[in-house]
């Protein structure tokens, strides 16, 4: 099969860790498939690199093609044009890529206004889309006023919905989709990148004090992810284990406030910034860490909690999400409530050794794992004979023929 995948959530060669889950989805389906991959970069970020297109170099290698065209917006306002605005600023390369690649389905990463080209491109040619939800797109984007309604008409006229968690899932099918058109695939681990390895090691490598006890944090700095519950909550951290340290990894508008906020509560020598970090480089410092720890208001199911445990190391996180789908009490704790004292607490528990030794045990899911349920799903669409080069999707034709 050729797929087209269509996303503005994807590494290139100046953010070589966003989207690094689709880059190694897509790389799986290529081991079988041929994949194509257009990738809109917001116009903000290509003046401010003054370059629009960018190959990452592991993409290349997997023999992928990438294209990176410019999007262009109203940055804040008009909000429910944004998937217009995008087919706009794509349409001729979408144009060029169904000519020269003619795909067999288009698969997009978050439903508006990813998931809208996506549909679009898909009903231009007449053939299946699926659009994969990963968390905000369902659990706060229908809350908008106006972008609301887009999103709907997104997930209800696509082919199939892919949810990363079943609570997702569940989300979804209140917002009207019908059940059998949305399926839960959980997401990988590159366990070529992520497997357990020798803690002192990836310390002395980091310069990170043997006798440290590190957390890690790894995501964007902005205020979804809730890093002012975790500064407090480390703080009263720091008042009882002199020898916390914590290292936040990712960038962000929210960073200054971060830095600024450690500062005020005088622990600024035991928060490091670290910075945008390769993806090949994370593993590492999961593998320095004795957790991994997660703050957010909204997830959906983020894959860095499974990407720690993959290297040996437990996690605390905010009940929020589906993150419960994952956790086991053995290797991880998740907090009920946004109080720093009570984090703090889940954190001094989290650090004791039977958490990390339960977290050896975890098994992660693959990547192939993960294409071989794409694979499936697409493959019992034509096998079935239910997709037709009409424009109407599938499951739409359903409740049309059922009189709805």
């Amino acid at each position: 099969m050729r797929y087209l995948f269509i996303s503005t959530t994807f590494p290139d060669a100046a953010n070589p860790a966003r989207g690094t889950y689709n880059s190694a989805l897509c790389r799986a389906l290529a081991e079988r498939h041929e994949v194509r991959v257009i990738s809109p970069r917001m116009f903000t970020e290509v003046l401010l690199r003054q370059t629009s297109r960018t190959t990452p170099a592991n993409i290349r290698d997997a023999g992928i093609r990438a294209e990176y065209p410019t999007y262009w917006y109203t940055p804040k306002f008009w909000q429910e044009y944004y998937g217009d605005q995008m087919w706009w600023s794509v349409r001729r390369l979408v144009d060029r890529t169904l000519k020269e690649f003619q795909p067999d389905a288009v698969l997009s990463y978050f439903a508006h206004p990813d998931g809208q080209v996506g549909l679009q491109a898909a009903q231009q040619m007449g053939i299946p889309s699926a659009v994969i939800v990963g968390g905000s797109d369902v659990l706060v984007l229908p809350n908008h006023p106006k972008r609301g309604q887009i999103v709907r008409r997104v997930l209800h006229e696509t082919t199939r919905i892919i949810t990363v968690s079943d609570g997702l899932r569940e989300k979804c099918i209140e917002l009207g989709c019908a059940p059998d058109a949305v399926r839960t695939i959980y997401q990988g681990v590159e366990t070529d990148v992520f497997f357990q390895a020798d803690k002192q090691a990836a310390r002395a490598e980091r310069n990170i004090p043997q006798d440290a006890e590190v957390l890690v944090w790894v995501g964007r700095m902005v205020s979804i992810k809730g890093l002012d519950l975790l500064i407090d909550a480390f703080q009263r951290v720091c008042a009882q284990r002199p020898q916390a340290r914590l290292y936040l990894l990712g960038d962000g508008p929210s960073r200054q406030e971060v830095e600024q906020q450690a500062k005020r509560l005088g622990i600024e020598d035991k928060v490091t910034c670290i910075g945008s970090v390769g993806h090949d480089q994370i593993a590492d410092w999961y593998r320095a860490a004795d957790l991994c720890v997660l703050s957010s208001h909204s997830e959906g199911l983020p894959n860095v909690l499974r990407e720690s445990l993959a290297c040996g190391t437990p996690f605390v996180s905010t009940d929020v999400g589906s993150i419960r789908e994952i956790a086991d009490e053995k290797y991880s704790l998740l907090v009920q409530e946004r109080d720093p004292q009570q984090f703090a607490n889940a954190i001094e528990h989290g650090l004791q050794e039977n958490y990390r030794d339960a977290a050896a045990s975890f098994t992660p899911r693959t990547w192939n794992n993960c294409a071989d349920e794409v694979q499936e799903m697409f493959g019992e669409l034509f096998t079935q004979n239910q997709v037709t080069t009409q424009a109407a999707p599938l499951h739409s034709r359903e409740k049309v023929a059922a009189g709805k």
